[in-house]
């Protein structure tokens, strides 16, 4: 009859177990590193997009400078005294022109046709792609 001696076997049980346990440990620490790293640098870089987006909102700076009609069309000028290029849309009730870009320090007149009648008044909307708004009330004479 022969014996086998176990506590051969034993010691490596802890050992394999160990390594094992370590290798697991550090699988899902690179998994969660990397994870976070990931998340982190969409984080980063939508926090510097949205606060360029904010630092252009806020040097936005244009209004409407005149308006005027002369009979069959009402002019619109607007001045754009800010820092940087805008795009701007004039709407007046049931009306636009599109998206128009005004240069910085810069004076643009957009106009549009106006049938001659009776005495109307016009709410005059001047709006940026950034949702800044500019609004005018004209009297559009008989």
């Amino acid at each position: 009859m022969r014996v086998e001696s176990t506590s051969r076997s034993r010691a490596f049980s802890p050992v394999i177990a160990a390594i094992l346990i370590s290798g697991i440990v550090l699988a899902v620490g690179g998994a969660v590193w990397a994870f976070s790293q990931g998340a982190m640098t969409i984080t980063a870089e939508n926090y510097a997009e949205s606060v360029i987006n904010m630092t252009d909102t806020i040097c936005e700076r244009f209004i409407v400078e005149q308006v005027i009609y002369d009979g069959t069309k009402l002019h619109i000028w607007i001045f754009n005294y800010g820092d940087i290029d805008i795009e701007v849309n004039v709407t007046y009730p049931d009306n636009s022109v599109g998206w128009r870009e005004v240069s910085s320090e810069h004076l643009e007149e957009i106009f549009f046709d106006f049938d001659p009648g009776d005495e109307i008044e016009v709410g005059i909307k001047v709006e940026s792609r950034r949702e800044n708004d500019a609004y005018y009330r004209f009297v559009v004479p008989s």
